[in-house]
């Protein structure tokens, strides 16, 4: 059993994904904000002057993303759906060649399979909620379709 079913339908509701996507976010978005030596020594990555700040910055922005999950989740309208997906393809992406290109560099150490994953998951289910067409508009067209 896959993400779709045999009809074009997605198993998941994108409001469970997008719950599933704010939790950790916003967890590790504190934990950068609050103690991101922590995390960036986890890594791998030196703790060069700034390093700290840069972590924070990052973690706030973690923390939006997951905010933005958490009041986005219970969205109804195809268009602001729509918009919101979008970012997260386009963001997501950028952010897995972004943690490859740390790996392959020898940036992070291998714990940064971590990120790599992560971002890989949440690029190819959000890119398969944005190719995904709700069932209404499928069944519009069938019906308008010319015979």
């Amino acid at each position: 059993m896959g993400l779709i079913n045999n009809k074009g339908d997605i198993h998941m509701k994108l409001k469970t994904f997008m719950i599933i996507n704010a939790i950790p976010a916003v967890i590790v978005g504190i934990l950068l904000v609050v103690v991101p030596s922590l995390l960036i020594r986890a890594l791998g990555l030196p703790l060069d002057k700034g390093m700290d700040l840069d972590g924070q910055l990052y973690g706030s922005e973690l923390i939006l993303m997951g905010l933005v999950c958490w009041f986005a989740r219970n969205i109804t309208d195809y268009k602001t759906q729509r918009g919101i997906i979008s970012a997260f393809v386009i963001a997501n992406f950028i952010s897995l060649v972004l943690s490859v290109m740390g790996l392959v560099n020898h940036t992070f150490n291998t714990v940064g399979w971590v990120a790599v994953i992560a971002y890989a998951i949440l690029f190819v289910v959000y890119g398969i909620y944005w190719l995904a067409q709700p069932r209404e508009m499928r069944e519009a067209q069938q019906v308008h379709q010319p015979s």
